[in-house]
């Protein structure tokens, strides 16, 4: 069960860093048309396929296991979210200072 786990998250890891790499370089170039769409996509795709591995662990290790599955999940895509996102802020934070004239 572990190495289920481990490939998830190793997985998720990729989508979800991937997915703010794109929504970084869309700020950066000012396309307005992503609008945090891949990021909402990829964690929703995320949280999906960890119910994918609720369900493996239900049969592999017993359904009590589920509840373990389910508590680190719901933990980590909350702070993967909020980390991301508040990253992805600075960025268009730091892109939109870059865009005004400069006062005299």
């Amino acid at each position: 069960m572990f190495y289920v786990i481990a490939l998830y998250m190793i997985l998720s890891l990729g989508l979800l860093f991937g997915a703010a790499e794109l929504e970084r370089r869309a700020i950066t170039a000012r396309r307005r048309g992503p609008n945090g769409r891949a990021m909402l996509t990829a964690l929703l795709v995320s949280a999906l396929a960890s119910l994918v591995v609720l369900v493996i662990g239900g049969f592999a290790e017993g359904w009590i296991y589920i509840l373990h599955i389910l508590g680190g999940s719901i933990l980590y895509h909350g702070i993967m979210g909020i980390s991301l996102v508040h990253g992805l802020q600075e960025v268009s934070a730091r892109t939109a200072r870059e865009r005004l004239p400069a006062r005299a």
